[in-house]
């Protein structure tokens, strides 16, 4: 009889365990198919919401006062756009730009005067400057590696 017992138990055992599996593929099954039905619902959501707000769109165009908002927004634009064209062409906006445009020449000519005579280089001199020792380090490497070159052919 003891042999019996024994042979109960694992099989009680295993059939735990498969109870066990079944369940939890149960509710990994019953879990996916809520992934599934959410992710459907919040497309369908989206695409219910898309076209709500078209046709809200839609509707708020048709609107009288909208209609009159947006020609008073054209016609306050090509207002606004004729204004600035003619202050642009006005006597006093191009004085004001020849004046400032000859101030600045001005300036410019004064610092590189004062920076000559402080003996100091302005920055397209050391731009150009810059350039040259940048060329001349190439033509040494260049030299170097040609040099190299020919001591490993000579050795």
């Amino acid at each position: 009889m003891p042999t019996r017992s024994k042979t109960k138990n694992p099989t009680l055992l295993e059939e735990g365990v498969e109870r066990t599996r079944e369940a939890l593929n149960q509710i990994t099954e019953e879990f996916e198919q809520l992934q599934k039905n959410a992710e459907k619902r919040r497309k369908q959501f989206e695409r219910d919401t898309e076209r709500r707000f078209k046709k809200f769109q839609t509707e708020l165009r048709k609107n009288s006062w909208v209609k009159e908002a947006q020609k008073q927004r054209k016609a306050l634009e090509r207002r606004a756009e004729k204004l600035r064209k003619e202050i642009e062409s006005s006597e006093p906006v191009k004085r004001a730009n020849e004046l400032r445009s000859d101030a600045s020449k001005l300036i410019e000519s004064q610092v590189e005067g004062l920076l000559e005579t402080m003996r100091i280089a302005s920055h397209s001199e050391i731009t150009r400057l810059e350039r040259k020792v940048a060329s001349l380090q190439r033509k040494v490497n260049a030299l170097e590696k040609k040099k190299t070159t020919t001591r490993k052919r000579a050795a």
